[in-house]
């Protein structure tokens, strides 16, 4: 019975999370076809996305000044990285994701892509769950000069 009175702002709809300082809602983790499982790590299977590509929408991309294949910086309140940029209808204004399974260390010292964990924190987690929330991170995203 405690825990329906908690329930209860749920009944109030989703939460902004935004900011003025971090504007839009990373996704970070985003599940895509070449993703799953450990693929990842074979470099034949990122053909079409070798290095997890930030999307972002078009209204997002020129209001930011980037366009795809540039570079931008994502940074958040824990964090920031560096992505190359592919622009979509898919995103929606003010979103942006980032896929799961990237940012790892390859075996000749490089890395590719973002790990979405360094972008998360886990002092901002679901109340009941105590997970992360990966699918709505306030962040702030930058042309690259």
């Amino acid at each position: 019975p405690s825990l329906l009175a908690e329930l209860s702002v749920l009944e109030a709809g989703p939460v902004n999370r935004s900011n003025t300082d971090f504007p839009i809602a990373l996704s970070a983790g985003e599940r895509r076809d070449y993703t799953a499982n450990t693929i990842y790590r074979d470099f034949g299977w990122r053909r079409k996305d070798p290095d997890g590509s930030l999307r972002i929408s078009p209204e997002d991309a020129a209001t930011i000044g980037i366009e795809t294949g540039d570079q931008a910086r994502i940074t958040t309140l824990v964090g920031s990285a560096l992505a190359r940029v592919e622009v979509t209808d898919r995103m929606m204004p003010g979103h942006a994701s980032i896929p799961n399974g990237f940012g790892l260390d390859n075996d000749d010292g490089t890395r590719s892509g973002v790990a979405p964990n360094e972008l998360t924190s886990l002092g901002d987690c679901d109340k009941f769950a105590g997970t992360p929330h990966h699918k709505f991170v306030p962040a702030r995203i930058e042309a690259v000069a």
